[in-house]
């Protein structure tokens, strides 16, 4: 019996198309709400390979809009990409499926041969940086966000045809405006989600089809869909001087607030050393609750998660002034180091 019969039949795919699909290798940059719809849609759409690059963990919060994961993955506090490629293989276990736990980096771009890459990121400081790596290591991506009830998909080939620059002029902005502030409606997602996935599907079929010089907007409450063209900037302090373009900024030790709650994290370039870690806090008499992935134990207060992949996360922090003084206490930790 064929798994993709019914694929198949749609003529615009056809048995052609379903052979294209099957070789596929897609790089999802973001695992969370849109990043784990899109990445089901693909598998049982039969993609050969799917890469995953994230490097959260699951908590109860991202139940309310992210599919794949369960309670028992918030109890755990698992690695997003390693539950949702579980979850994944159960679908369809011939998907080869990489996970990992870590944030986008022009080295992963290089190591990594794709077919396309899916942008499901839930914030626009990843997503400047993911469409610079675009312009330098000339890439085609999908874009796609969600805030409030309000969504976005366009496929950008940076290259020839407008960039997210050329899109968000004020970009710098909209890093303010991602959906911690704003909160995002769960029926949102799977709209946005299954645009995105064809977009893909019609990319992977015949990219000579796809507009790259169109937004698709979606207002879930308004029940309105728009397209809305969009020219290419040939003044873009991105796409138009590419050699102007620098990841140094990127790479920094810049807090990024997560999705959906009151935290904020940075990643450091170096794995954490977990026994030199757990015998320093022990010496400060903090209760710890650990396991192979991260510590988690209260400073000053206030929660905060050390992951073994180098990722830190600080948890009740109002505001990012608050955050960057709580990052600036764990100094102590930084000049034993021990991060």
């Amino acid at each position: 019996m064929n798994r993709y019969d019914r694929q198949e039949r749609v003529h615009q795919i056809g048995s052609i198309g379903q052979q294209k699909i099957s070789h596929a290798t897609i790089m999802i940059v973001g695992v969370g709400a849109l990043g784990s719809y899109t990445a089901e849609q693909l598998v049982r759409a039969g993609v050969k390979r799917l890469v995953l690059i994230d490097p959260d963990t699951i908590d109860v919060t991202n139940l309310q809009r992210q599919s794949l994961f369960t309670e028992e993955d918030a109890s755990q506090q698992r690695l997003k990409v390693e539950a949702a490629k579980e979850h994944l293989h159960k679908i369809n276990s011939a998907c080869q499926i990489t996970a990992i736990p870590a944030p986008i980096t022009a080295d992963l771009i290089d190591e990594y041969q794709f077919t396309l890459c899916l942008d499901c990121l839930d914030n626009y400081q990843a997503r400047d940086l993911l469409n610079k790596l675009a312009i330098i290591k000339n890439f085609d991506y999908l874009f796609a966000s969600c805030a409030g009830t309000y969504g976005n998909v366009m496929a950008i080939s940076p290259q020839n045809h407008p960039c997210l620059n050329c899109l968000f002029p004020n970009i710098n902005e909209l890093k303010q405006n991602d959906c911690d502030l704003i909160g995002v409606n769960t029926a949102l997602i799977p709209i946005v989600a299954g645009l995105q996935v064809s977009l893909a599907l019609h990319y992977l079929v015949d990219k000579t089809q796809v507009n790259f010089n169109e937004l698709i907007t979606v207002d879930n409450w308004s029940m309105q869909f728009s397209k809305f063209a969009i020219n290419k900037n040939h003044h873009c302090p991105a796409c138009a001087k590419p050699s102007n373009i620098s990841l140094e900024e990127e790479s920094g030790p810049e807090l990024h607030m997560l999705c959906g709650e009151n935290a904020y994290y940075t990643v450091k370039e170096k794995p954490i050393n977990f026994g030199r870690l757990k015998e320093f806090l022990a010496k400060k008499e903090l209760l710890i609750n650990a396991n192979r992935l991260f510590l988690h134990f209260k400073w000053e207060n206030r929660p905060v998660s050390i992951f073994k992949n180098g990722k830190i996360v600080m948890y009740d922090l109002p505001t990012s002034a608050i955050a960057q003084k709580q990052f600036k206490s764990l100094n102590i930790l930084m000049k034993e180091d021990l991060l």
